[in-house]
């Protein structure tokens, strides 16, 4: 199915046809993603390792990117640019394996180590997701394969993984496309994996897309929803179920002070199976001065931060960002 950009507006707006091309370097995904780590899943999480090396019985092994998600569980992602070669399953077994021991201490450590030029572990973690504490971490694994194309038989085997042995374990294409302006659209699609958000066990039909954020070789133009169009078998998009639930938390009046943990809370009176991790990512992904707001394509505004773990609905007429901060 070929990718389109909308140009112009109006009546007078016409589609241009994107073509697909390679990713040019490893590097670069690996980037994009380090940089838009809410793009992996749609929810907030942290990096603290990139190319982390440990050793293997092998020799040294290095995970491409090392994360902590709001629970604490750890993710590990394995990216390829292009076709996942079939031994990827056991590289990140490999690496799930390495991973499973890490005490409390250890994360820490490796996490202080990735922020030594902007914070520690535990400054961060609680930056990103409104807390005063790190929960206990590495209760479990969350296991990705990235890449350009993977095989019928490496999603068959991941899959094999996830329903019979309870791994979370998930296969996520990227694609890019380049517009004949030059634009350049990058789409991910989950091919196994992807969670269930909401109740009835309905898989999401649309996945998270990343932007392009990197010092590789540039991709100019990017034009992404960042508004992250999830939906469910009511065609509702999650963005907007959030944004209801805020409106009816605070009876739409933007004085009124709200923590993530109370607008999950109301969320999950009316969608229970609904995690903390996709609330608190649409929460901040529409918040201007909050630090995983997300520019380009809507800039959409709902949310404002007071301080650390306190937000209020957005306010037009006084809530604005200083340029430079943008």
């Amino acid at each position: 199915m070929p990718l389109f950009r909308l140009e112009g507006d109006g009546a007078g707006a016409r589609l241009v046809v994107a073509r697909e091309k390679d990713i040019e370097l490893e590097s670069q995904l690996e980037s994009w993603l380090e940089n838009s780590p809410w793009a992996l899943t749609g929810e907030s999480l942290i990096w603290i390792g990139r190319q982390t090396s440990a050793s293997g019985d092998d020799g040294i092994i290095r995970p491409d990117l090392l994360g902590v998600d709001y629970e604490g569980n750890l993710v590990i992602a394995e990216l390829k640019r292009d076709r996942a070669p079939r031994e990827v399953v056991a590289q990140l077994l490999e690496y799930a394996a390495w991973a499973k021991t890490f005490t409390d201490e250890e994360i820490h450590q490796i996490g202080d180590a990735y922020f030594q030029t902007r914070g520690e572990f535990q400054a961060a973690f609680c930056e990103e997701f409104d807390t005063d504490e790190v929960p206990p971490l590495n209760r479990s694994l969350r296991l990705f394969i990235v890449a350009q194309r993977i095989p019928d038989r490496i999603l068959k085997v991941c899959q094999f993984l996830r329903d019979s042995h309870d791994m979370d374990i998930n296969c996520i294409v990227v694609s890019t496309f380049e517009t004949e302006l030059g634009d350049v659209l990058v789409t991910t699609e989950a091919k196994v994996g992807g969670e269930e958000i909401a109740s009835g066990k309905v898989r999401r039909r649309a996945t998270p897309q990343i932007a392009q954020q990197s010092n590789e070789p540039p991709l100019t133009g990017v034009i992404l929803d960042y508004g992250i169009p999830v939906r469910w078998s009511d065609e509702r998009l999650v963005r907007d179920v959030v944004l209801e639930a805020a409106r009816e938390l605070t009876d739409g009046n933007t004085n009124v002070e709200f923590a993530p943990q109370e607008l999950y809370a109301h969320v999950r009176t009316k969608d229970p199976d609904f995690k903390f991790g996709t609330v608190h990512g649409q929460l901040t992904a529409a918040c201007p001065n909050a630090p995983s707001y997300i520019h380009h394509s809507g800039d959409y505004k709902y949310y404002w931060r007071v301080r650390n773990g306190v937000y209020r609905l957005y306010d037009p007429e006084r809530d604005e960002v200083p340029e430079d901060e943008e």
